[in-house]
C-alpha cells in the first residue's frame, strides 16, 4: 500500500475532522470513501440527450423530445435555422401589409 500527502489548510481540516466525527469513522477512512465515489463517478457530465435517452429507456418518455433533428446541437446549424424562420416571419408580416 502506498502513502500519499495532502496539505490541507486549517479550514479543510476543520471541515474533515467534523465530518469524519459526524460520521463516526477516521479522517484517513473518509478521504478514502470521498477517492472510492470520485472514481466510480462517469468521468464526462452527460448530455441532455443522453439524459432523455436514459429518461426514454426508464419510463418510455419524453420521446418527443428525440425525434428532432440530430445536429441541432452545432451552432451553424441552430443560427440557419433561426435565420430561416426569421425570414419566414419577416416574409408573412410583408405580405400582410
Amino acid at each position: 500500500m502506498q502513502t500519499i500527502q495532502l496539505s490541507l489548510d486549517e479550514e479543510m481540516i476543520r471541515n474533515l475532522n467534523q465530518l469524519s466525527s459526524q460520521q463516526q469513522t477516521t479522517p484517513e477512512e473518509l478521504i478514502k470513501q470521498f477517492i472510492i465515489d470520485r472514481l466510480q463517478q462517469p468521468t464526462k457530465p452527460k448530455t441532455v440527450m443522453e439524459k432523455l435517452q436514459e429518461a426514454e429507456r426508464r419510463r418510455g418518455e419524453p420521446r418527443h423530445f428525440l425525434q428532432g433533428r440530430s445536429d441541432l446541437s452545432d451552432r451553424d446549424v441552430r443560427k440557419a435555422i433561426i435565420a430561416q424562420r426569421m425570414q419566414e416571419k419577416y416574409q408573412r408580416i410583408q405580405d400582410q401589409l
